[in-house]
């Protein structure tokens, strides 16, 4: 399914689970709820997507034509108010794509702004440990067989589609070092072949057209965090590659995506508003979203607390 459901509430953005066990963008939706005039599924509506796949599978673009729809919807359920896109993380790529794929004239009519948080614009290391040897952090390995994880990690176009750009690291740039042999970010088909994984090359094919960093030629508000110890490289110590979890060296960044992916936003023409959180609890990948700083920044966006109007524009998740 295209993840974006006939109702248009934010029911699927609000927690990762649907018991809400673990909340998602509750925060940020329950702030907007709370100013007058703004009623979820009428001027508040959300696009879950289904995070196994990129932009440019079946799934993905489907995603796109109704993420089409639901905008246009919404902008005229709403008198030809313009619409704000909020996007976090992953979200991020698939807004640089469906902007991409968009006329100018259409941006001009229904899109307000969009508000990019977390954008992992050129990629994260943290998502080549999950093709080599499975991506468990922080979960006990007597717990959950890695290797087990990996083979699920690995039918996931998304996660090949979130690897480091070429371009912003070097093409002499050692990101995975292994007693064999090392890798850049122009090596990934010999690493996941050297990994045991000769299919990887097929499923990196399928990427092609969408890895590309485009202008999204609308207003941009960035936020991001920073100064917490992120990925940056892989060593993998003798025998362990590839069924074993590998030593991380770490650079900046906000705990999952690296400082040089999320800044990108600053390249935008069309940047209005760049705001950094340092720290963990300021700014960690998925902290940030109950950050009440950044929840307070980003409603003063959207309702335009600065000018006399108030709340001329509706918003989508």
């Amino acid at each position: 399914s295209s993840g974006i459901n006939a109702e248009y509430g934010t029911e699927g953005v609000e927690s990762i689970d649907k018991n809400g066990y673990y909340p998602y963008m509750k925060a940020l939706v329950d702030s907007f709820t709370s100013i007058p005039g703004y009623e979820k599924g009428v001027n508040l509506r959300a696009a879950p997507y289904d995070f196994r796949y990129g932009a440019n599978s079946p799934t993905g673009e489907l995603f796109l034509q109704n993420l089409q729809q639901l905008i246009e919807e919404t902008y005229t359920a709403n008198n030809g108010r313009k619409v704000n896109v909020i996007a976090h993380s992953m979200g991020n790529l698939y807004m640089i794509q469906f902007f991409k794929q968009m006329s100018s004239s259409w941006k001009k009519k229904y899109i307000k702004r969009y508000i990019c948080i977390s954008g992992v614009f050129g990629g994260s290391v943290k998502s080549i440990r999950a093709l080599v040897s499975g991506e468990i952090e922080s979960i006990p390995r007597v717990l959950v067989d890695a290797n087990a994880v990996r083979a699920f990690q690995r039918s996931f176009q998304s996660i090949y589609w979130l690897l480091p750009r070429s371009g912003l690291w070097g093409k002499d740039e050692t990101l995975v070092y292994t007693p064999d042999r090392n890798y850049t970010v122009n090596e990934y088909a010999e690493l996941l072949e050297d990994a045991g994984f000769s299919m990887g090359r097929d499923i990196l094919n399928t990427l092609k057209g969408s890895t590309d960093f485009k202008e999204p030629d609308v207003d941009v508000y960035c936020i991001h965090g920073s100064e917490i110890p992120t990925a940056a490289q892989f060593r993998w110590r003798p025998k362990y590659f590839p069924d074993y979890q590998p030593d991380q060296i770490d650079g900046p960044g906000d705990g999952t995506v690296n400082q040089r992916s999320l800044e990108l936003c600053k390249k935008f023409k069309r940047l209005k508003g760049y705001k950094v959180y340092p720290g963990i609890k300021q700014g960690e990948h998925m902290q940030i979203l109950l950050n009440p700083d950044v929840i307070d920044y980003v409603k003063s966006v959207v309702t335009e607390t600065t000018a006399p109007s108030l709340g001329n524009s509706e918003t989508v998740f």
